[in-house]
């Protein structure tokens, strides 16, 4: 009995652990997009390298996704003066891996015509490392 017990609480113990899996520093590459569904015309940054982001240790998933897609809905609003528009980011854990989505993006809207893509000149617009903290989930 006291052996089931035992068990019980060290399963419960390891799956509160991975849980709350701590993020770790890294370098990633991430560029952005945005886009409005009133206007056919949409902007994409270049690829750029951010030192230091978070990342989940056990998904690989960026912590603090929307503030980076926030800052550039900021710019967009505030600099281009381009309200209302969705803005997403791609990233990766390597650059040549992320410059072929950055591609397969362009090619995607070139070939369906679907919107006209504006290439950000480079500088235009940087994104900033976010310091992580850690938030209650609930």
């Amino acid at each position: 009995m006291i052996k089931k017990i035992a068990f019980v609480l060290l399963v419960a113990f390891m799956t509160t652990g991975a849980m709350h899996a701590k993020p770790k520093k890294r370098v990633v590459y991430m560029f952005g997009v945005s886009a409005s569904f009133t206007d056919s015309i949409a902007y994409i940054t270049d690829v750029q390298r951010m030192d230091p982001v978070y990342i989940e240790s056990k998904t690989g998933f960026l912590y603090d996704r929307s503030i980076y897609s926030q800052q550039l809905q900021t710019f967009m609003e505030e600099k281009m003066g381009r309200p209302h528009t969705t803005c997403t980011i791609f990233f990766s854990k390597k650059k040549g891996k992320l410059e072929n989505k950055y591609l397969k993006v362009l090619k995607f809207h070139k070939k369906r015509n679907s919107l006209n893509i504006r290439q950000m000149e480079t500088g235009i617009f940087k994104f900033i490392p976010e310091e992580w903290t850690e938030h209650e989930t609930i």
